[in-house]
Order: structure tokens, then sequence, then C-alpha cells
């Protein structure tokens, strides 16, 4: 049985994975931001910004190894606007804790400050381990989904 459990979830890790590597070679513009739980009022703990026009530009690939909150936003732009799809996962030991997605849509001038301000983002790390709460030895509790308030992939 553990087994089938631990092949279920190296694919769909392998799914979401390839999932996010097809938006971000679609989108225009691609941001990853990587948070530490422990500071939700933090800074990036790593980042990237791709503009895939910009021919000299490195496209990391997509990773799911990684602890902490990441927020990769593909970003489609329409002239003066954009729309974004934006996908949060939130790893802790190689396991899944919490994983939304959202879509924005606006000017393209305000582009960077959505994803500098992005209020979504900070509510979820909030959640997920506030900051008045010292993080338990077994990590955080698996946040509970509420009908209306996520996505699936």
């Amino acid at each position: 049985m553990r087994t089938e459990t631990g092949r279920l979830r190296l694919v769909m890790e392998q799914k979401i994975q390839a999932e996010l590597t097809r938006l971000s070679n679609l989108a225009d513009v691609c941001v990853f931001a990587l948070y530490d739980p422990a500071d939700p009022d933090g800074e990036p703990v790593d980042f990237y910004c791709v503009d895939r026009h910009d021919e000299t530009a490195h496209r990391p690939a997509i990773s799911l190894a990684f602890d902490g909150v990441g927020v990769w936003y593909f970003a489609f732009r329409k002239g003066e606007t954009f729309t974004v799809r934006k996908v949060l996962l939130c790893i802790e030991n190689r396991h899944f804790i919490d994983a939304q997605v959202g879509d924005f849509e606006g000017y393209w001038e305000d582009f960077p400050v959505y994803v500098a301000e992005d209020r979504w983002v900070q509510s979820i790390i909030r959640r997920s381990h506030p900051a008045n709460e010292p993080a338990s030895p077994a990590g955080p509790a698996p946040i509970q989904f509420k009908p209306g308030h996520t996505s699936r992939l």
C-alpha cells in the first residue's frame, strides 16, 4: 500500500511540474518567488523573473525541490493589459501542505507592484505558519480547503 502511495505522489509531482513548465514556456513573463513561512512579512528567500522575449535570459527549470511557499506568476501580456495565472505551492519536507491557483487581470504598468505586494500570498503564508506561533517539530498541520476559496491545477 505504501509503495502505491509513493508512486501516486511521484506521478502527481511530475504532472504538476510538467504543467508549470508548460505555462512557463507559454508566458510572456514568468516570475517565481520562494518565501519562508516562518517569516510572513519577509522578502522572498529566492526569486527570479524571466521575460520570454529576452533571448539572453536564462529560464531556470521548474523544480518542486524546495521547502517553503513557492509562487509562480505566469503573465500573458495583451498590449497595455495582462492576465496572470498564479500557482502557489507550500511544501515542507517533500510533502505538499497547500496548493492554490488564482487568476488576475490588470494594467501592465501595475504588474511589478502586483507581484511585490500580493496580499493573497501573504495571507496564505500567515495561515500556513502564523508568525506568533512557534513552529511545531512535526511542521504545520495541513490547511483545510474550503469550497470556493481554492482552485485545482
